[in-house]
């Protein structure tokens, strides 16, 4: 992951609620499997396995995440355990079966939490975070960004 997706996650984190942010997990989960299916066709398998690794990590914070007193909970867990399972064998045998396979089911279900994050309008969930406007400057090939009220007790308060 680049460092500039890293900085776009990192932002949308920050600003996210609870649904948002499964979604920008699941987003996060994706851009992994797609880094690891490229780095397995140059024949990396260094950058191959920590890519999955990395996927590994965002399903397993999915998986931690679930709210049992929903039903739909229990689909969920055996879905992530079967995507944990595959990446953890493919990492193991240095082969890349079932990541295509991986790859639609995380997109649909990306797709439902969007349409699901769409109708939550809940705050987010951290606080004391700085602003962020974007577009009040640009040249062009960018959008240059500002930050608002630069304080720093931002983030957690004692």
């Amino acid at each position: 992951m680049t460092k500039e997706m890293k900085q776009v996650f990192t932002r949308r984190i920050t600003q996210a609620n609870r649904t948002q942010l499964v979604v920008i997990v699941y987003e996060m989960l994706l851009v992994y499997l797609d880094e690891a299916a490229s780095a397995y066709q140059k024949g990396d398998t260094a950058e191959f396995g920590r890519s999955l690794q990395f996927a590994r990590d965002c399903i397993g914070n999915l998986r931690e995440n679930l709210n049992f007193s929903y039903g739909i909970s229990k689909n969920l867990f055996a879905i992530y355990n079967f995507a944990d399972r595959e990446l953890a064998s493919n990492i193991s045998g240095n082969r890349a079966e079932n990541l295509n396979a991986i790859r639609i089911i995380f997109k649909k279900l990306l797709k439902a939490f969007q349409n699901v994050s769409k109708k939550d309008n809940s705050a987010p969930l951290m606080d004391n975070i700085q602003s962020v406007y974007a577009g009040l400057t640009y040249n062009k090939k960018t959008i240059n960004e500002s930050l608002v009220s630069s304080d720093v007790q931002r983030g957690y308060l004692v």
